[in-house]
């Protein structure tokens, strides 16, 4: 039996780093404007449960700490995560390496940070996280080790490359466990990574991501991709109805098409769990 995630990040819609700026904001939807904006992301996570229900998926939700307190306003959040594993995102998507901000978080700042996630995302939902995934997928040993001393188990910020088909989480020196995303190559023989941005962005097709699947044969593989995409692209902003449907119409296709070829999905707490 082959196994999959399929987690996704709920943040801030079309989330944008700004030097020299610790929170992100969201790209100008006209102006210049780029305040936080939480609306697609929950509508996406509205329409994402509603997929994955249909396809009989249990996923891995990362969520950011403003962008959850945002949609639980407007929405039953614990209802719509009720059958989903819950993990953290951050609070307000920091730059942990300072790579696009240029602030580098400490070790101390890094552990506040995942400790305070934490507790939102218990306060909102009502379960203890176990995962986190780094904003940007921004993470170095430093933020690894402060993610295992406040007591998290896996990290899942990483990207590492599918050799022979294989790829598998791993257990680190301070028994935090690396959960990474895939890297290999489409039918072309092109690099593409398992994060479904360029799909949504018009860069790449369905048929790439079914491909990099096939190619699979052992260990965990980790899919992901935001729930803002799915009603909002970074390039064009907010979408309208027959664009969003697209986007759905093309993440069914992804997951029925591993679904088809035998593939498994298990949140990420659930594969850690049985090993």
């Amino acid at each position: 039996m082959r196994y999959a995630a399929f987690t996704v990040d709920v943040d801030r819609d079309a989330n944008l780093a700004e030097r020299g700026r610790y929170d992100a904001g969201s790209k100008a939807i006209t102006g210049v404007d780029t305040l936080p904006r939480f609306a697609s992301s929950g509508e996406g996570l509205r329409i994402l449960s509603e997929l994955l229900e249909d396809l009989g998926i249990r996923a891995t939700f990362f969520l950011e700490g403003d962008a959850l307190r945002d949609i639980a306003r407007h929405a039953d959040v614990r209802s719509l995560l009720q059958k989903h594993e819950v993990a953290c995102h951050g609070i307000c998507h920091e730059d942990f390496t300072g790579e696009s901000t240029g602030i580098c978080l400490t070790g101390e700042q890094v552990g506040q940070v995942a400790s305070e996630s934490r507790s939102i995302v218990r306060d909102v939902i009502g379960r203890v996280p176990t995962g986190f995934r780094a904003p940007y997928q921004h993470i170095d040993d430093i933020g690894l080790g402060a993610l295992a001393k406040v007591g998290f188990s896996y990290d899942s910020s990483k990207t590492e490359k599918m050799n022979d088909g294989k790829i598998a989480p791993k257990e680190l020196d301070s028994g935090l466990f690396e959960v990474p995303l895939a890297c290999g190559k489409d039918g072309h023989g092109k690099k593409i990574v398992s994060y479904l941005w360029p799909m949504h962005e018009g860069k790449r097709s369905a048929d790439d991501y079914v491909e990099l699947a096939s190619s699979f044969q052992s260990g965990y593989l980790v899919l992901a991709t935001h729930s803002w995409h799915l009603t909002e692209t970074f390039k064009s902003g907010p979408l309208d109805r027959a664009q969003a449907t697209l986007q759905v119409e093309m993440t069914r296709k992804v997951l029925e098409g591993m679904l088809d070829q035998g593939i498994r999905f298990l949140p990420i707490e659930d594969q850690l769990g049985g090993q």
